[in-house]
């Protein structure tokens, strides 16, 4: 058998997108927990998640409330607004979401995205840039939340490689001499790690969309900031074998 003929993921793209399709499915009754495009949004500031005494058990599995009921314990004693954004967020991600869900989720961005790229966590920074990237309302919008997001998924997917090596992210690695360095897979050149710019170009055309778009604005400068000032990523463990300018 072929390599062409044993894909890495079994059953090849078409088991992706059946995958897909399965995660994609709309969630019923959605339109039910979608508030109003004019929604106080400073009153959700300040209401907090209370705690729920339901349990799965409670609610259908395809019904919207399971899902609703899930950020509540995510979000307990949270400000509301979490919760709402979360809840537009999963929406994004099924067929038909609700006409009010994303219209909501762009003026929540719009008029709250300073205190919400500053209070959000990375998994929910992450989550925002990928709906951005599904339903931005421009090009830019698009392009920059797929540029954010399959960045940080896959800084997510290679450290967590290096994870399992027992060496912390900031910690460089031994080199071996480059006639004993192996190729790289999909017969790439490799990167020069003492003199390439792939990085630098890279996070400078996101830096780029991030200035041309004040709705995205405030969540791209977030991430991309975070990613500046932590060493222990990829991209801060480049930087430390770079050779002095």
């Amino acid at each position: 058998m072929s390599d062409a003929d044993s894909p890495i993921y079994h059953g090849g793209y078409a088991a992706l997108m059946r995958f897909l399709e399965r995660r994609q499915r709309p969630f019923q009754n959605a339109a039910d927990l979608v508030p109003p495009i004019d929604t106080d949004l400073t009153t959700l500031w300040t209401t907090q998640v209370p705690k729920t005494t339901l349990k799965y058990s409670d609610t259908p599995r395809y019904d919207v409330r399971r899902k609703y009921l899930e950020l509540q314990m995510e979000f307990e004693g949270q400000p509301e607004i979490f919760r709402l954004l979360a809840l537009l967020i999963a929406m994004s991600r099924r067929n038909d979401p609700p006409p009010d869900a994303m219209p909501l989720f762009f003026r929540m961005w719009r008029e709250d995205g300073q205190k919400l790229a500053a209070a959000l966590s990375v998994r929910w920074l992450i989550s925002s840039a990928t709906t951005f990237a599904d339903c931005g309302e421009t090009s830019d919008q698009r392009a920059l939340g797929m540029g954010l997001s399959t960045l940080f998924d896959l800084i997510k997917l290679h450290d967590s490689e290096r994870r399992s090596t027992g060496k912390p992210g900031h910690e460089k690695m031994k080199f071996v001499r480059h006639l004993r360095r192996p190729p790289l897979g999909l017969g790439m050149p490799p990167y020069s790690i003492e003199k390439g710019d792939v990085d630098k170009v890279m996070l400078a055309r996101l830096w780029q969309l991030a200035e041309r778009d004040e709705t995205i604005q405030p969540l791209a400068v977030r991430m991309l900031r975070m990613l500046m000032e932590d060493r222990s990523t990829i991209f801060g463990r480049m930087q430390a074998y770079k050779v002095p300018e």
